[in-house]
C-alpha cells in the first residue's frame, strides 16, 4: 500500500491505494451457470478444470511501479495444455521447483477491462518457490499490458488502474498475494 490518494472514479480520498487485484475465476468458469459449474467443473484456489478438456492455473502478473519497491499486481488465470497442467501439478510441493521446472506456455484466461482485450494473450509461466503462485509474463510485446509489464508504470497510472478496478468489478477485490 502507498499513501492516500484521490480516487479518479468516485472523487473520494482513500487512506491507502490497493496494489493488488484478482479475478476469482477464469472467465470461462465465471460465465457458467451454477448448475454447469457443479456438473462440468472442478475448481480450487489455484487450479480449475472444465469438462476434463480445459485446464487453468492461477498466478500473478506483476507490473513494476516506478519509484516504488512494490509492484502493481494482477491475480489472473491462464489456460494451459493438460500436459503442462500435469507437470505443474506434479511439482507443486517440490522444493526448488523454480530451478528445475518451466518456463511453460499458456494463454491469459481473463479479460482485464482496464486494457484492450487481454483474453488469450500468449503468456510465459514462471514457476516460483513452494507456497508462491507462478508469475505470468505477457509475451505479445505490442500489447499495452505487456508494455507496462516490461517498462513499469507511474504512481499516477497505478492510481488510475486501482480506481477503475475498485469501481468496475463485483467482489473479490482487492486481494493480497
Amino acid at each position: 500500500m502507498i499513501e492516500s490518494y484521490k480516487c479518479l472514479t468516485c472523487g473520494k480520498v482513500h487512506a491507502e491505494l490497493p496494489m493488488s487485484f484478482a479475478a476469482d475465476f477464469p472467465d470461462m468458469y465465471a460465465k457458467m451457470s451454477r448448475d454447469e459449474r457443479d456438473t462440468r467443473a472442478v475448481i480450487g484456489s489455484d487450479q480449475c478444470i472444465i469438462d476434463q478438456r480445459w485446464f487453468f492455473i492461477r498466478g500473478c502478473l506483476e507490473i513494476p511501479v516506478v519509484g516504488s519497491g512494490e509492484p502493481f499486481l494482477w491475480g489472473v488465470w491462464v489456460s494451459i495444455r493438460e500436459e503442462v497442467f500435469d507437470q505443474i501439478e506434479d511439482c507443486w510441493e517440490l522444493e526448488e521447483r523454480e530451478q528445475s521446472r518451466g518456463p511453460f506456455k499458456g494463454r491469459l484466461a481473463n479479460s482485464l477491462a482496464e486494457y484492450p482485450e487481454t483474453l488469450n494473450l500468449k503468456t510465459k509461466i514462471l514457476v516460483q518457490p513452494v507456497g508462491t503462485r507462478p508469475l505470468f509474463v505477457i509475451e505479445e510485446s505490442e500489447h499495452p499490458l505487456a508494455i507496462e509489464q516490461a517498462l513499469g508504470i507511474s504512481r499516477a497510472r497505478a492510481w488510475e488502474l486501482a480506481s477503475f478496478a475498485l469501481h468496475s468489478r463485483p467482489g473479490g477485490f482487492p486481494e493480497s498475494r
